[in-house]
C-alpha cells in the first residue's frame, strides 16, 4: 500500500465531511511486526486502508479506533507484545506504542502539503504534537488499558524543513511524534523486456516510485506495465538528459545488451544512486567490472554496483528473477537507506 493513497483517501474524506481515523505506529521497543511509521486509516463507512502489523495487535488497534471515531477522539496507547502478560496474545517479544488521531478539517492542509512532497518525491518531516495526551505520556512505559490517553478531538501536526532529514528517523522524539516525509526516492529501471516489465510490477506493488525506461518504444505502449509505473523513451548513451539521478534513488539495469549495459551502469554509478543493480550472467558481471575499471571507477565504487542483481534464490522466469531483484532491493530499503529503530 503507497502512503500517497491513504493521504488521498483521507483528502478525499475530508472533501465529503466525513471524519476518518489514522493510526499509525509511533514507536516500537524490541521487536515488533511493523516499524514506526506504518498507517492505517479508518473511514466513516467502516473501510480501511493500510496495516499496522496485522494480527491480534491489528485487530484491537482496529477496534479502538472505531470507537475514537464514533467518539470524535484521539488517543496514544502503548501494548506489549510479548511475553506472559503479552496485551495482544502476540509473542514478538516487544511493544509498540500507536497514536490514533482524529483526522478533520484541522489536518487538511498539512495533508495536502504531504501529498505534494509524496508526489514530487521531496523532502520534509511531519510532526504531531503528542503534548496534548499530557505530561510524559510520549514515554510513558505503562501499557495496555492503562497506558491509554485520549483526548477530545484531532492533534496539532505541521510540516517542517529541517536542514539535516537525514538525520531524522520515524519516532517518538521528546513530546513530538517525527516522521520523514520521501527520504525515498524513484526507482529507475533502464530495459523493459520480459525481467524489467515484471519488475517495475512487482516494485510497484511493493510501494516504490518506479520510472520505466527504454529505447524502443514498443517496449513503452500501455497496458504492458501497471498504470502507477512512469514510462520514459531515453538516449541510453546519455540517461542523465532524461532521468536525474540522486542519492535517494535506485537504479536497476536490464537492457538487451552488454553494451548498453555498460553506458547506463557508469553513467548511474557516476550519480551514486542508494542503489545500483545490473542484471546478468557471470562472464557478463565480469564484462561490465572490467569496463568500469577501465573508466577510471576505484575497486570501491564497481564493488558497490550489486552485480548480478538480486538475491540467489536460483530465479529462472522473469518473475522469479523480479522477485529477487525486488527482495534485494527491499533489504537495502529497510537496512541502509531506512533502518528502523526501537
Amino acid at each position: 500500500m503507497n502512503k500517497i493513497e491513504i493521504v488521498d483517501r483521507l483528502l478525499g474524506a475530508l472533501d465529503a465531511q466525513e471524519p476518518a481515523e489514522l493510526t499509525f505506529v509511533a514507536q516500537t521497543h524490541g521487536s515488533a511486526p511493523r516499524s514506526a511509521g506504518a498507517w492505517m486509516a479508518l473511514f466513516s463507512d467502516g473501510s480501511a486502508l493500510g496495516t499496522v502489523g496485522g494480527g491480534s495487535v491489528e485487530n484491537i488497534a482496529m477496534a479502538d479506533a472505531r470507537g475514537l471515531l464514533d467518539a470524535g477522539q484521539s488517543c496514544l496507547v502503548r501494548y506489549t507484545i510479548g511475553g506472559k502478560k503479552s496485551d495482544t496474545g502476540m509473542i514478538c517479544g516487544g511493544a509498540v506504542t500507536l497514536c490514533h488521531v482524529l483526522v478533520d478539517a484541522s489536518l487538511r492542509d498539512v495533508f495536502v502539503q504531504e501529498r505534494r512532497i509524496l508526489a514530487e518525491r521531496s523532502e520534509g518531516v511531519l510532526s504531531f504534537d503528542l503534548s496534548v495526551f499530557g505530561e510524559g505520556a510520549a514515554g510513558s512505559t505503562e501499557h495496555g488499558e492503562g497506558s491509554k490517553r485520549a483526548v477530545a478531538g484531532s492533534v496539532p501536526a505541521s510540516i517542517v524543513f529541517p536542514e539535516r532529514q537525514a538525520d531524522i528517523k520515524a519516532g517518538i522524539s521528546g513530546e513530538r511524534y517525527l516522521e520523514p516525509i520521501s527520504p525515498e526516492g524513484y526507482t529507475y529501471i533502464f530495459g523493459c523486456g520480459h525481467v524489467g516489465r515484471a519488475l517495475a510490477s512487482t516494485l510497484a506493488a511493493t510501494g516504490f516510485a518506479v520510472v520505466a525506461c527504454d529505447d524502443r518504444p514498443e517496449m513503452l505502449e500501455e497496458g504492458l506495465m501497471p498504470a502507477t509505473v512512469e514510462r520514459r523513451l531515453v538516449d541510453y548513451g546519455s540517461i542523465g538528459d532524461f532521468c536525474s539521478i540522486g542519492p535517494r534513488d535506485f537504479v536497476v539495469c536490464a537492457t538487451s545488451g552488454h553494451k548498453s549495459d555498460r553506458e547506463v551502469v557508469a553513467q548511474a554509478l557516476a550519480c551514486r544512486p542508494t542503489y545500483l543493480g545490473c542484471l546478468g550472467s557471470a562472464k557478463k558481471t565480469a564484462f561490465v567490472r572490467a569496463q568500469l575499471a577501465e573508466a577510471g571507477f576505484s575497486d570501491e565504487e564497481i564493488a558497490q554496483v550489486h552485480m548480478p542483481v538480486g538475491l540467489p534464490i536460483q530465479a529462472e522466469t522473469p518473475e522469479e528473477i523480479a522477485v529477487s531483484i525486488a527482495a534485494e532491493m527491499i533489504l537495502h530499503r529497510r537496512t541502509v537507506l531506512l533502518p528502523r529503530i526501537h
